[in-house]
């Protein structure tokens, strides 16, 4: 429900943004590297994956606000067990002009995250992410996009024993801007 209600604001947050916005969807996938799944008495390394991405939001000129969706899958490298990641998340990004067709950017972002290990049911927590990259604008709706994010899901207990569990990854994205 939590997950619903989120998406459901930031909607609306877009959807109520003023005229001089131009909105835009975009999508990337890339290396998810993740970094161990640490316990009291039990850290496992995590192998790397794919990391997607899909995401709508407005142009503002110098700031972007956007909603995106993302997703990853990591192998327990010692194990036959695994842990999921989906995220629903609100972003703003910074572009700095450089009066070139290669803008870079640096992002944050906050939202939700559905974290699923696979011997026990899912837990939603709060999440968030910072990163940096470039934007190298094709033509004028098209820009290809090249960053690095570093998100971590906060308040994450293990499903057997309740212990806190600290868990976090990094991205390397490849991605595709379309501005209408």
């Amino acid at each position: 429900m939590k997950k619903i209600i989120l998406a459901l604001v930031l909607l609306a947050g877009i959807a109520s943004t003023p005229a001089i916005a131009k909105p835009y969807v975009s999508g990337s996938v890339g290396l998810g590297i993740a970094g161990n799944w640490d316990e009291v008495d039990w850290n496992q390394k995590l192998d790397s994956s794919v990391a997607w991405n899909c995401a709508a939001g407005y142009n503002f000129g110098t700031y972007r606000l956007e909603g995106a969706l993302g997703y990853e899958k990591h192998d327990f490298t010692n194990t036959p067990d695994d842990v999921s990641m989906l995220t629903v998340m609100a972003n703003g990004y910074y572009d700095i002009d450089t009066n070139s067709k290669i803008t870079p950017y640096v992002m944050a972002g906050l939202g939700v995250a559905d974290v699923k290990v696979s011997w026990a049911d899912s837990s939603t927590n709060f999440v968030w992410q910072v990163g940096f990259g470039a934007g190298f604008k094709v033509d004028d709706n098209v820009t290809l996009d090249l960053g690095y994010r570093y998100i971590r899901p906060e308040g994450l207990e293990c499903p057997d024993d309740h212990a806190d569990v600290s868990l976090h990854s990094q991205h390397i994205m490849a991605g595709i801007r379309y501005q209408f």
